[in-house]
């Protein structure tokens, strides 16, 4: 033992003199702080956990937090640089130079230089934020929300500041977690064991307008955080429009946090790039990193740095911006960077037909959980005598024999609620589509079944262009990006929702705006020249 220990002692400055300056540097991270209040936190993440100082230590990570379209044509944008253990590092030019490449999507961009960069400095007397934290505890999100409740809780006391917090719940109904209040008054409520069993449908648009309204009354730093497995599929009224145009209206930012990969990217993807905030995508085993990020976004939303890019890009010369902000170091380090898609052109993203209802059996048990969802539709019919609503009733492959009685009878019962809360049965069509358009071809557990026994409802507003033609199925996101581009290049207005065949996602492009079967019948038979892979009118 003592001759290894003298071993040791022999070894040390040479160990010491091979590791060099930045292994030992490396070391001190873990124990050094950020200046106050911007306290280091003991998580350990690869998410903003505090500020590093030091000047020397290198970047790994450059992450945009977001970016908005300034009047003079240039692009103001957010990010932080991080070290390799997640610390913010404090910015000098010395750093590095920060450069972009910027151009409208699916053109060679152009490599230009940052003409302003500023450190955004969070000090003890800077101004406290407030956020809605949405959590998705609908029926496909398993254990989600229980997790991020769990991860809040445990990173949550670690965020320093005056920052105000609500958690809150959502399926196609709010539950309210925690209201805003201060970090320690919402940790305590914070316990895993509140979160009830996942159950119902996904409305994340309407949660994100009632987030959004729970945040209107608040006076600055407004910040809406979204964690979802899932997509939407029971808001009936809103769309991501709608989102987008009143969170700038209130200068508030959208943050997505999407767990999984089930979900489709894109309407995420735009909620948050197009009010200033960032698209996250973790798998389903880092639920743990929920709390890290949402600390990072609080923190960055007063510590970062804003960077602004030079652009002569308006709506009339692309509707999406490709940005990459690049941070080139010092020879012995490669450049750093991260890209993000700046939409210019509104997207209205659309839940229809939204499922508004599920059934576990041939009877009405289970409608009453759908009562907030039917409420809402029934509160906005008999608003305007003018629209009326279509019920399209499903049953699931196992059902045989009677399938579109049975699909047509869930319609019923759906209308039947509506009718006695006082909707003008005139204002209701039904229609049975029986077990001919599962959601899943192959149901591999309840919560499947279930969404193959639904009600879905579309609303026909008295100058609404209900029908369809689908054109195309291809099997990944961006090729059906690409093609609705096309048709819409063509002349018509175009868009691409997903499906599920054999377990795999599938896109079909759809084209939209027509009042009658016939009118879509016409306009199908006159766009043959595009030689379209089918022409089914829904």
């Amino acid at each position: 033992m003592t001759l290894f220990r003298g071993l040791i002692l022999l070894l040390l400055p040479f160990l010491m003199f091979a590791t060099g300056p930045s292994a030992m540097m490396h070391a001190q991270e873990d124990v050094s702080t950020g200046p106050q209040p911007l306290l280091r936190s003991d998580v350990k993440s690869a998410y903003m956990r505090g500020v590093n100082p030091d000047a020397g230590v290198h970047a790994s990570t450059l992450r945009i937090l977001g970016a908005r379209g300034l009047s003079d044509g240039s692009i103001s944008v957010r990010a932080l640089i991080l070290d390799s253990t997640g610390n913010q590092l404090r910015w000098k030019p010395g750093v590095g130079m920060i450069s972009a490449d910027i151009g409208c999507r699916g053109e060679a961009p152009q490599r230009v230089a940052a003409t302003k960069v500023e450190e955004r400095l969070w000090t003890a007397n800077t101004p406290g934020s407030s956020a809605v934290i949405l959590c998705d505890n609908s029926m496909m999100s398993g254990t989600a929300a229980r997790e991020a409740v769990r991860s809040l809780r445990d990173v949550l006391p670690s965020v320093a500041g005056q920052d105000s917090v609500a958690v809150v719940l959502f399926d196609h109904d709010l539950l309210e977690l925690a209201p805003l209040s201060p970090l320690s008054a919402a940790t305590e409520k914070c316990d895993p064991d509140r979160v009830p069993a996942a159950d119902g449908l996904t409305a994340v648009y309407g949660a994100c307008m009632s987030g959004l309204a729970m945040l209107s009354d608040q006076k600055q730093g407004r910040t809406l955080i979204v964690i979802t497995t899932s997509d939407d599929n029971a808001s009936v009224s809103a769309t991501t429009a709608d989102i987008v145009r009143r969170a700038n209206e209130m200068q508030a930012s959208i943050y997505v946090i999407r767990v999984g990969r089930s979900s489709r990217a894109y309407p995420f993807r735009y909620l948050s790039a197009a009010t200033g905030g960032r698209l996250y995508t973790i798998n389903e085993d880092e639920s743990v990193n929920i709390g890290p990020i949402v600390r990072e976004i609080l923190y960055a939303s007063k510590h970062c740095l804003d960077i602004t890019i030079p652009a002569e890009l308006t709506a009339v010369q692309c509707e999406d911006v490709w940005l990459t902000v690049r941070l080139e170091q010092d020879s012995t380090s490669p450049f750093i960077y991260d890209s993000l898609l700046l939409p210019i052109k509104e997207r209205s993203y659309r839940t229809s037909p939204a499922v508004v209802a599920t059934f576990a059996d041939t009877t009405e048990v289970g409608l009453q959980s759908y009562y907030p969802i039917l409420a809402s539709m029934a509160e906005q019919l008999m608003s305007d005598s003018t629209i009326r609503i279509e019920l399209v009733g499903h049953v699931s492959g196992d059902i045989k024999g009677n399938a579109d009685d049975r699909a047509f009878e869930r319609a019923e019962f759906v209308q039947g609620f509506l009718v006695a809360y006082g909707v003008k049965k005139k204002q209701i069509v039904l229609r049975s589509d029986g077990s001919r358009r599962p959601l899943y071809y192959l149901q591999l557990d309840g919560a499947q079944r279930l969404l193959n026994n639904r009600v879905e409802a579309r609303f026909l507003v008295a100058d609404d262009q209900p029908y369809t033609i689908t054109v195309d199925q291809v099997a990944t996101e961006e090729q059906a990006g690409k093609l609705a581009d096309t048709w819409e290049q063509r002349g018509y207005k175009a868009y691409f929702e997903p499906a599920v065949i054999n377990r795999s996602p599938v896109y079909r492009i759809k084209l939209w705006g027509y009042s009658t079967i016939a009118e879509a019948q016409k306009d199908a038979a006159g766009m043959r020249k595009w030689k379209p892979k089918s022409t089914i009118i829904e």
